[in-house]
């Protein structure tokens, strides 16, 4: 289990949360935090991922990526988050 940030752009536009990310059953699971903070709670099929994007901005890390037409941005703010993602999404985008 990791704790981190995630920006997650939809159809009605940019929100933050402070979520838990964990791994079940080849999903990605996305759960707030707390209950002060808006609540999330999703579960994200690793398979259906589409455009995955590890890049930098600045002096800050971050992994984005697509799923049923909303747009999931992590930032790595020094809590290691990019490698705990970077292991379980990077075997999904490797093509053979």
């Amino acid at each position: 289990m990791m704790n981190g940030m995630l920006e997650l752009t939809d159809r009605l536009g940019l929100d933050y949360y402070f979520v838990s990310l964990t791994t079940e059953k080849g999903s990605l699971v996305i759960r707030s935090l707390n209950n002060y903070c808006k609540p999330i709670d999703k579960a994200v099929e690793l398979a259906e991922i589409e455009g995955l994007t590890f890049g930098a901005e600045g002096e800050l890390d971050f992994i984005c990526f697509d799923y049923e037409k909303e747009h999931y941005r992590f930032i790595d703010y020094g809590n290691h988050l990019l490698p705990f993602l970077s292991s379980i999404l990077r075997p999904n985008s490797v093509s053979y």
